[in-house]
């Protein structure tokens, strides 16, 4: 987006709007977490609401309070944001939800998706009865045509993420970012096999979201390296990733990657995981999608930082070579995990296996 289709946030302004996106985006990741835990439909409802009196907040605060309303109101108002129709409809339901006597939920009809890695239901917006509609004040009448065309029978979580996503565009400092400056409540917990977006910065253009994925840091406090192995004349790093003392995933990245995300102030590091870890994997309730290590001691104490220029030759166990072959060609799509390389890599790098639990 340019610089005219973002409005000016001050700092006496930023407080409130980062509240009121955290209520949301806290309330998105419960939603989200709730959906595979075996909650009905009503215990999904609460979530829902929560998310859309805090998005309403947000783009209250937007349209009324800030000094720069006159942007926000351009945007809105012009339809230069191809998400504008989803904030009017998050709009109208919110006001329905507020206003009328009727029960704001998901429908009852849903997707079950899963295996045993676990399972999670996808639910749609329901529609609005015409008897609630006409109780509405003529104002908020006028939006149930955005909340018919870009809400109803729409993916619920996929409305979360667009709005978010939205607000981010048009003023990019209101996000609420936890101690590792990644938005509060995401990335969503990954589902195996599953494409659908996890972050609200997230493209939906799968090509667009590999570039994405490469540029921002990769999750996580750390990298373990491992080793080191050419393939068709490409060096790779293998190694794992740690968040705290908990490893829940390993990474692979080529040599010019790792080179950027350490340039971008990622922490890279050598050392021996097998010897320094154990698996704690049935000590983790969530841990459901593979193995989780868990440091014996501080990482700092058994590991030394990457060599500046990196390796000119590969070194790697040849007891787990054919291992960190195996992770590397899940991430390339080779064979089997061609329609599914995609989300695997994005699991690795934004360290998504780990649920939001508010």
């Amino acid at each position: 987006m340019t610089l005219s289709t973002r409005v000016t946030i001050t700092t006496d302004e930023l407080p409130a709007l980062r509240a009121a996106m955290r209520d949301a985006q806290t309330a998105a990741a419960e939603y989200y977490g709730q959906t595979a835990r075996n909650n009905s439909i009503e215990d999904l409802g609460t979530p829902v609401r929560r998310f859309l009196v805090a998005a309403q907040t947000v783009n209250d605060l937007l349209t009324n309070s800030v000094s720069d309303i006159l942007t926000y109101r351009s945007i809105t108002n012009s339809g230069s944001h191809p998400s504008t129709g989803v904030i009017r409809g998050v709009k109208y339901v919110r006001n329905v939800a507020q206003h009328v006597a009727h029960v704001i939920r998901p429908r009852d009809d849903h997707v079950l998706i899963g295996g045993i890695h676990g399972l999670r239901i996808y639910t749609f917006w329901d529609e609005v009865p015409g008897t609630v509609h006409a109780q509405l004040h003529r104002s908020t009448q006028n939006l149930k045509a955005d909340f018919d065309a870009f809400l109803l029978g729409t993916n619920v979580t996929d409305t979360m993420l667009d709005t978010l996503s939205f607000f981010s565009d048009v003023a990019p400092d209101i996000p609420h970012r936890d101690e590792r400056g990644e938005w509060t409540g995401f990335p969503l917990m990954s589902q195996p096999s599953v494409s659908g977006r996890l972050h609200p910065e997230e493209p939906s253009d799968e090509k667009a979201a590999l570039a994405w994925l490469n540029k921002r840091r990769p999750n996580g406090d750390v990298r373990v390296i491992c080793g080191q192995i050419t393939v068709d004349g490409t060096r790779y790093i293998f190694g794992h990733t740690f968040a705290g003392r908990l490893s829940y995933a390993p990474f692979v990245e080529t040599a010019e990657q790792l080179g950027r995300d350490i340039a971008a102030g990622y922490l890279y590091v050598v050392g021996d995981v097998l010897a320094n870890t154990v698996n704690c994997t049935e000590d983790i309730q969530h841990a459901i999608q593979g193995a989780v290590f868990k440091s014996c001691a501080d990482i700092a104490t058994w590991t030394v930082p990457v060599p500046t220029d990196g390796w000119d030759e590969d070194w790697v166990d040849e007891a787990m070579a054919s291992t960190w072959r195996s992770a590397l060609e899940m991430e390339q799509g080779e064979g089997l995990f061609r329609i599914s390389s995609y989300p695997i890599r994005r699991v690795r790098r934004l360290n998504a296996l780990v649920p939001y639990l508010p």
